[in-house]
């Protein structure tokens, strides 16, 4: 039962401490010609973002590794993990996904249940 407490007391630190991060969701952009998506299940990708370019995650089971500057980071699924190494915006869509953010003033959005925002651990 302790660990339990532990557990629950250590996700309400963090999202209290990306709170004040949080945006309201906006609708959907439809990707561009110069932006990414990475659709499917259970994959695992590195990237970099070309400049001015988005990233768009769809699916379930997904690691991805984001790496330079990106006009944002979009997750539509379940259970994915997403990194985010430079300042963006992540919308978020779905269930249980967890985005990892090395920048403190990364921005976010979420529409869905148990979604998770935490500071990346290098």
């Amino acid at each position: 039962m302790k660990p339990f407490a532990v557990a629950v007391m250590t996700v309400t630190f963090s999202a209290s401490l990306l709170a004040q991060r949080q945006v309201a969701p906006h609708d959907f952009d439809q990707p561009g010609e110069h932006d990414t998506v990475i659709a499917g299940n259970q994959q695992k990708q590195s990237l970099t973002c070309a400049s001015g370019a988005a990233v768009y995650v769809e699916g379930q089971e997904n690691e991805v590794q984001v790496h330079g500057r990106c006009r944002f980071v979009r997750v539509q699924g379940n259970k994915n993990h997403v990194w985010v190494d430079q300042f963006t915006t992540v919308p978020v869509e779905g269930n249980d996904n967890v985005v990892f953010v090395s920048d403190p003033e990364t921005r976010y959005s979420s529409r869905g249940n148990n979604n998770r925002f935490e500071k990346a651990k290098h």
